[in-house]
């Protein structure tokens, strides 16, 4: 990438956070914020209503800088052209789930999950079908040859899949904003491995626009990013990936690869199906289990890092040394030999096994009634057993760490190697 085009880049990725951080802090010394408060309930976390405005302004901030782009390429010729595919599938989004995420999210309209899954579906119908956006054939380990046809309807599931996975893990301050800028800027990175400028251009606009967003939404938080924020993310997260798939055809390693880089995400939709199902109890009856699946509670992975006595902010250092171990065992998948995938993808199974079992999924919680009861069960157990809790955050602290040396450190390797 010549100099130019690459200050051009960083300038607008920068732009992106700006932008997404006045806009927030604009909307927030308004009455608009009050129209999109988001009131304490049974299941949440938060106990005073707080604004969930940033989906709206990451939209804005990655629209922009993205227009910007495209009139850059067009009219100066000063940056390679974004391709037609992609921009055309981030404009649909920016409108399909910013209108979507903007009702929602306002304190006046109930969308009910159903409508927001027909949204999405029809959105993921559009990128793969009508915008030519999807991963050709694919190549399973070097076994065998996935056609294309399988593989448009592997993305239009993949993007649906992502959209809710996302909106799934948003239940806690700064933790999808954490897990999303990692999850991007491994995007990021795998995408200039296998020479996909346009998707490491397009990851570093939403890094910047998740990072304007972090400002205001870092523990404590003073906003939300919503359903607008989340669904978003989600889909720029399957639309990157989806790219790069297309560009990795015949590597063999694009199924490995597509899930390492939003394993958070993945993770918390496959632990909520299994444990909503087996809690159904429903005789046997396919629809009252399906209508439990789909029926918000609060025992996911970001209340089960509560629930054993951490803070906000120690919840967000500890997962996001988990996805940070994941993402780059996702760029070491890419460098490496295919011979190398059996043993990396056993490794990583180790962090995500550990921190799991950290957090007692598979046991049973007792959820506490109301956010003020959770607020003040929180607060006596950090008085009574403060020494315990520090000392039980190092312990999980320097375990991840130690887990995540060896696959930096054939990441090392894998560098001085390659050059």
């Amino acid at each position: 990438m010549p100099g130019t085009e690459y200050a051009i880049i960083v300038a607008l990725s920068f732009c992106s956070a700006v932008i997404a951080s006045t806009a927030i802090q604009l909307i927030l010394g308004t009455r608009l914020a009050l129209l999109f408060a988001d009131t304490p309930d049974r299941r949440k976390v938060h106990t005073a209503p707080i604004p969930r405005v940033g989906g709206i302004a990451m939209i804005a901030a990655v629209l922009a800088v993205t227009l910007v782009w495209y009139a850059l390429s067009v009219n100066g010729g000063l940056i390679r052209p974004i391709p037609p595919g992609l921009f055309r599938s981030i404009l649909a989004a920016a409108t399909c789930l910013g209108v979507l995420g903007f009702l929602d999210d306002s304190k006046f309209v109930n969308i009910r999950v159903r409508h927001k899954i027909i949204v999405a579906a029809a959105l993921a119908l559009a990128t793969v079908y009508i915008f030519g956006v999807h991963p050709g054939t694919i190549s399973v380990f070097g076994l065998f040859v996935i056609p294309e046809a399988a593989g448009k309807v592997i993305a239009v599931l993949w993007i649906v899949g992502l959209i809710n996975a996302y909106n799934l893990v948003d239940g806690l301050d700064g933790f999808a904003g954490t897990i999303s800028i990692l999850s991007l800027l491994g995007i990021t990175a795998v995408s200039l491995l296998a020479g996909c400028t346009a998707a490491a251009v397009m990851g570093l606009f939403a890094v910047g626009a998740a990072v304007g967003f972090m400002v205001h939404n870092a523990p404590p938080a003073r906003v939300f990013m919503g359903d607008t924020g989340s669904c978003f993310l989600g889909y720029m997260t399957a639309l990157l990936t989806i790219r790069i798939a297309f560009l990795m055809d015949g590597s063999g390693k694009v199924p490995l690869i597509m899930p390492l880089l939003a394993a958070i995400p993945i993770l918390e939709v496959i632990i909520t199906i299994l444990r909503r199902t087996f809690s159904a109890n429903a005789g046997g009856r396919v629809r009252r289990t399906l209508r439990h699946i789909v029926t918000a509670d609060n025992s996911h992975l970001h209340h089960r890092f509560l629930f054993r006595g951490f803070s906000h902010l120690e919840t967000c250092i500890l997962v996001g040394l988990l996805t940070t171990t994941i993402v780059g065992g996702a760029v070491c998948v890419m460098m490496a030999p295919i011979s190398y995938m059996p043993w990396l993808a056993a490794y990583l199974v180790i962090p995500v096994a550990t921190a799991l079992y950290r957090v007692r999924i598979g046991g049973s919680l007792i959820a506490p009634i109301c956010p003020e009861e959770l607020a003040r069960n929180i607060k006596l157990a950090a008085q009574r057993a403060r020494t315990v809790r520090r000392q039980r955050f190092y312990n999980d602290f320097a375990m991840q760490v130690a887990l995540a040396v060896p696959v930096f450190a054939l990441l090392v390797y894998l560098l001085m190697k390659g050059a």
